[in-house]
């Protein structure tokens, strides 16, 4: 009861938080909700819009990026004027959900596919289906943004922005020193070099580790890979983890941190930090998606790194996760819902798509985009690698469950951690997650038979 009573206060704090100050990063912003609010009154009386957007994903590149778009969306729609706020990522499911069940969510964000679903049977955001139907560019989107995990009950519910995979970034100059080929061909050689690269006399570890939120997603990756796998779960909705294969290959993936092959503090690592530790030179090898391209290249020396397609299973296939960065989103409370779909549009545009695409090092949502010569050279080719070839297999996070946010973000969070501290042991963590991840999808089933 106390840890619930907490829950409880810690929830109500965050609600006042956001509803007197928002989540902007910068201070003279007012909140969502005073944003939409003003927006409904400037319409009904013919005045400017004022609608809001929030960015999941704030870094000094991305946030120039988006900043700059939206001052040409408002040069081009002087009735509306658009805010800026932003939200660090491993923050973002949490928050998403508080000001949506406080019914303060700014007009437009940018989600990922992990809480698309929980969002929108909550109501929080708008189905975009009726807008999609009409809109002019249908016809020019690729295949896989058709197919995208964009949807709830067959209904639109967001614009996919760019697609990304998983690739390995690697320090080209540390292979070298051990005389060694610039691949990473199989999952035991991804093991193995962990082990050769770590020095921590010299702070030196094989992996860029992930302990923080969305870690989980790494090591179920490897999990299915070890099973042979493209789901979380069996055809009677159990999880994997379940398997004696499956139960193994979560202990050697997470061995990895228990092992000494990857930094200490990494056990909180989310995103940002794992990315550093590979920049500043304290680890070899990062489990990362194409928009830190642009990043190793700005802070970089060029020849110290590159990136490497994902490694294969045993049985010859590459079972990786591809999707999405994070898809525009509509309020449902929004009191704009014609401008925030003008702002949504304009984002997606051909073009903007295409410099959005460049700039973040992602694959493009039309066909024509992804002609452009960016996407055939340079780094970003460990990715083409790997979807060019035949053998892969999508091992994405099953994007369908409502609670799958919550899992990724939080409960596996902390039975990771209890483990990787030792203060749990590997049998009860594995239980603990097979059975909220198997309660879930078998539920899911039941509902979706």
């Amino acid at each position: 009861m106390k840890k619930k009573a907490t829950i409880l206060a810690l929830c109500t704090s965050l609600v006042l938080t956001f509803a007197l100050a928002g989540c902007s990063t910068n201070g003279g912003q007012n909140d969502a909700a005073k944003a939409t609010g003003a927006a409904g009154a400037k319409e009904a009386t013919g005045k400017k819009a004022k609608i809001s957007y929030l960015d999941p994903l704030p870094s000094p590149e991305r946030t120039a990026l988006m900043q700059g778009l939206l001052k040409q969306f408002q040069e081009k729609n002087p009735n509306i004027e658009v805010e800026y706020t932003s939200v660090p990522w491993d923050d973002a499911n949490k928050k998403w959900m508080t000001m949506g069940a406080a019914g303060i969510l700014p007009d437009v964000l940018s989600i990922d596919d992990t809480s698309l679903v929980a969002m929108a049977s909550a109501g929080y955001i708008e189905n975009l289906q009726p807008f999609y139907d009409k809109w002019d560019q249908l016809n020019n989107l690729t295949e896989a943004t058709k197919q995208a995990r964009n949807k709830f009950k067959g209904n639109v519910y967001a614009i996919p922005d760019g697609f990304l995979l998983q690739g390995l970034f690697i320090r080209s100059d540390w292979f070298k020193e051990l005389n060694m080929p610039e691949t990473i061909a199989t999952w035991d050689d991804y093991f193995n070099l962990a082990q050769k690269f770590t020095d921590s006399a010299k702070n030196r570890y094989g992996i860029s580790f992930r302990g923080g939120a969305n870690g989980v997603i790494r090591a179920m990756e490897y999990v299915m890979a070890a099973v042979h796998s493209d789901s979380w779960f069996d055809k009677d909705g159990k999880s994997i983890l379940y398997k004696p294969e499956g139960a193994a290959a979560f202990k050697k993936f997470y061995d990895v941190y228990l092992n000494g092959n990857a930094p200490k503090e990494s056990v909180n690592w989310g995103f940002n930090e794992m990315v550093q530790g590979f920049l500043n030179g304290q680890t070899a090898i990062l489990n990362q998606t194409p928009e830190v391209i642009i990043t190793a290249q700005k802070n970089m020396k060029e020849g110290t790194w590159n990136v490497v397609p994902m490694p294969k299973a045993d049985d010859g296939k590459r079972y990786i996760f591809w999707g999405y960065t994070a898809a525009y989103a509509m309020s449902s409370k929004s009191q704009n819902k014609e401008a925030s779909w003008k702002l949504i549009e304009f984002l997606s545009s051909p073009e903007n798509n295409l410099a959005y695409s460049i700039k973040n090092s992602t694959i493009p949502i039309y066909k024509e985009n992804l002609k452009d010569p960016f996407f055939s050279k340079g780094p970003i080719a460990g990715y083409a690698g790997s979807m060019a070839d035949s053998n892969i297999v999508f091992a994405g996070p099953p994007s369908h469950l409502t609670k799958l946010g919550q899992f990724t973000g939080t409960f596996a969070v902390e039975e990771t951690q209890k483990y990787l501290t030792k203060a749990q042991s590997l049998e009860d963590t594995v239980k603990h997650l097979a059975d909220f991840l198997t309660k879930e999808q078998q539920a899911y089933m039941k509902e979706n038979p």
